[in-house]
């Protein structure tokens, strides 16, 4: 993932005919991969309590939450860093080449090692490796999984932490289309909107609407398909009114399928991608493209809505009798560390934690699979029939395959695609004359 740490350089002609910012190989930003590798590897803690040591898990996420907090700092590092990406290079097209090539062939191998793993048959039941709508449908699954949109139409990931997957995909589709629109540095008002949105309209987004049966769901994810498909086309065109039109399309299909057709509250959502854009807003104000007292105080706006429907309202809106102080917690413990992170973002971070970042994304894919063959190792007693000191010790050697196997994968698998995807980007984005 391209992370850049300097002002954009001036303005240049894009492929949709909008000024931006011209392609300049930038230095990896230290502290940004350090808060992914740190959310990573809470996220596999988070994970491995849950399932082997059930009877603790409760009393590790009594106060902070660790999975959400994995998951929403993975989300504010993204809305830093992936406008920053499209608006360095200044070229839809090499956007989401850049973005094929960075996501699709690891979610591949890992998806083809999880179906290996159901076909042998060694893994626990209660946390198969793969869902089983895609071993029922598997062509219907592949297709909901390639627009990466799976959590919208009813599919769901193939892999169960493949659901940030689909909120990553919307944030992609809504950045592309507000770039092309010339609206990409409203991220603050965005941010603060969104937020506002899920507390005034909390009950009012219904789940999975477009559909009730199979073949209404089929007939659905065709339509999505065919209008991602035909939106990334236009989007990518230098011709800047076939641009805007599929900027519409795809901004309208992200819009739709968020506010009322996923199996989440309509309102997570909107929690989701507030504090995406409030990433942006962050990434803006550093770089003096917009006021910082204004995005701060936009910035408060959206916090606060986002902390108040989080800690009042459940699924479908109906309201907790208690106050869910958890919530709270979690999202400012949250934030907190990334302020921590932008504080220190001018030194020199460890090298483990960069390390841990860069192979961050093997860590977040691939250690379900193993939890799934290593509760199937642990045998069909209950867990809490072991000893808690050996699980414990067990959640260390365990990490430590996690990351070794994702150092592989890193090496074998993701650099080498990003680099052929650096490839690719320079062929889509030649002039017309080039020779």
């Amino acid at each position: 993932m391209s992370l850049i740490s300097q002002t954009p350089p001036p303005p240049a002609t894009t492929d949709a005919g909008q000024p931006s910012a011209a392609p300049k190989k930038a230095a990896r930003l230290g502290w940004l991969d350090a808060l992914r590798g740190l959310a990573a590897l809470i996220i596999v803690v988070a994970h491995f309590t849950q399932f082997v040591l059930p009877e603790q898990f409760p009393k590790v996420t009594a106060h902070v939450d660790l999975g959400t907090f994995g998951v929403f700092l993975f989300f504010l590092v993204s809305g830093y860093i992936i406008p920053a990406s499209l608006e360095r290079r200044g070229s839809v097209r090499g956007f989401w080449v850049s973005r094929l090539f960075r996501i699709y062939p690891l979610c591949l191998a890992v998806v083809l090692a999880g179906v290996i793993v159901w076909k042998s048959g060694y893994f626990a039941p209660g946390l198969p490796p793969v869902n089983g709508f895609t071993m029922q449908h598997p062509a219907v699954a592949a297709l909901g999984n390639v627009t990466m949109l799976h959590d919208f139409t009813g599919v769901h990931g193939t892999i169960f932490v493949m659901w940030t997957l689909s909120y990553e995909m919307v944030f992609y589709l809504l950045v592309a289309s507000l770039f092309v629109l010339g609206l990409h540095r409203r991220s603050t008002e965005i941010s603060a909107g969104l937020g506002v949105v899920a507390v005034t309209a909390v009950g009012a987004f219904p789940l999975i609407t477009l559909f009730q049966t199979f073949p209404e769901q089929k007939r659905v994810l065709v339509a999505v398909t065919a209008v991602m498909a035909l939106g990334l086309l236009a989007v990518m065109s230098r011709r800047r009114p076939v641009a805007i039109l599929g900027a519409l399309m795809l901004g309208g299909l992200a819009v739709v399928l968020l506010m009322g057709h996923t199996r989440m509250p309509g309102w997570f959502g909107m929690t989701i991608l507030s504090t995406m854009f409030a990433g942006t807003a962050i990434y803006r104000a550093e770089q003096r493209q917009i006021n910082r007292i204004y995005v701060g105080v936009g910035l408060a706006v959206g916090l606060a809505a986002v902390l108040y429907v989080g800690s009042n309202f459940g699924e479908n809106g109906q309201k907790y009798p208690t106050v869910q102080w958890v919530w709270v917690t979690t999202l400012l413990a949250v934030w907190g560390t990334f302020a921590v992170g932008m504080a220190l973002r001018n030194r020199r971070m460890p090298r483990p934690l960069t390390w841990l970042g860069g192979i961050s994304y093997s860590v977040y894919l691939i250690h379900p699979v193993l939890l799934s063959v290593l509760l199937k190792v642990i045998g069909p007693a209950p867990v809490t029939s072991l000893d808690t000191g050996k699980r414990v010790a067990l959640g260390f050697v365990f990490c430590a395959v996690v990351l070794a196997l994702s150092h592989l994968t890193h090496r074998w698998i993701e650099k080498p695609f990003q680099k052929l995807g650096h490839r690719v980007t320079k062929l889509v984005d030649r002039p017309r004359d080039a020779s």
